[in-house]
């Protein structure tokens, strides 16, 4: 049995390095580049299995060689993918990173065919139902649906993280109301700033937490870079946690990393919520000194992190 059952995203990132990110018609030089695994919802459960919990996936691939690196990816990681389906002829969904010096960077999504054809017949509703904690993205929509459903008919705790915004969940066949609806469910709500914003309408902190208290029964958090995070729940209850301080490398993954680390810390490591996101904070943070998504410590990086770094 596994502790944690992710579905989601799954891809692999190419990640270019520039000097600069160019504005409309801008130029910039390519400084490195490199090829490695991404997708937030992979991210996110591959992060919780370095740390220690015994994770699974369910997702789909091509059979293309990109689709045989996502499913390697996770192996090494230690993550079962004995959930994850091939799409004969299939291409992998890819994403293409550009990181300047500072650690900013934008992302190109190219979906290919194979990570949305993954349908409710193909979800294994056992894994889920007998876990500890199921976590989503909320895509493939109707996949998604399919394990939250599973999820809260057994009583298992659901986390749905809000990775992108809400223009390209819209593109990803999932509406506001489906969100609005899996974070009522939810027993956690990680929003995006972005994600959060849209669905709001304002980019103001306090109005996204009063949001959230409205809309989400369980327990909200909201990640604010360097300065921390903020949790609400239903009632209004606030739990504010301060951020540590990095000279960041690459912030890419940085929120996955984050999330992987408070369903471990908090679902598998019976922390409780404070705590869980100050360890996350840390885990996110130490990411960020490193190139690529998957960048966080396992538990002796976290314990070496912690002995020399200082909260905001």
């Amino acid at each position: 049995m596994s502790d944690i059952v992710g579905l989601g995203t799954l891809a692999m990132d190419v990640l270019i390095q520039v000097d600069r990110l160019p504005g409309p018609d801008g130029f910039a030089v390519v400084t490195g580049r490199s090829y490695l695994p991404g997708g937030s919802g992979t991210n996110v459960i591959a992060q919780a299995a370095r740390l220690g919990a015994a994770a699974a996936y369910i997702g789909k691939v091509g059979d293309d060689q990109l689709g045989g690196q996502i499913i390697d990816s996770l192996q090494a990681e230690g993550v079962d993918t004995a959930g994850m389906r091939v799409l004969p002829g299939g291409t992998s969904l890819s994403t293409t990173v550009v990181v300047d010096a500072a650690g900013d960077r934008f992302i190109l999504l190219d979906l290919g065919d194979a990570f949305g054809s993954l349908t409710p017949g193909e979800v294994d509703l056992h894994t889920i139902s007998t876990a500890k904690v199921f976590y989503t993205d909320l895509v493939p929509r109707d996949a998604a649906l399919a394990g939250l459903a599973a999820a809260t008919t057994s009583g298992v705790p659901v986390v749905f993280g809000l990775e992108v915004g809400m223009g390209t969940m819209a593109g990803l066949g999932v509406s506001r109301e489906d969100v609005l609806a899996a974070a009522a469910k939810a027993t956690v709500f990680l929003p995006c700033r972005e994600g959060l914003t849209d669905l709001c309408g304002s980019d103001d902190v306090e109005t996204g937490l009063a949001f959230l208290a409205a809309h989400c029964p369980g327990l909200s958090i909201v990640t604010l870079g360097g300065d921390g995070a903020i949790a609400v729940s239903g009632s209004g209850e606030r739990i504010t946690v301060s951020g540590y301080p990095v000279t960041p490398v690459d912030t890419t993954g940085a929120g996955d990393a984050f999330a992987g680390a408070f369903l471990y810390f908090h679902f598998i490591d019976g922390r409780d919520s404070a705590d869980s996101i100050r360890l996350a904070n840390a885990v996110a943070a130490a990411s960020c000194t490193q190139l690529g998504a998957r960048s966080g410590p396992d538990l002796i990086g976290l314990t070496s992190f912690l002995a020399t770094a200082t909260k905001e």
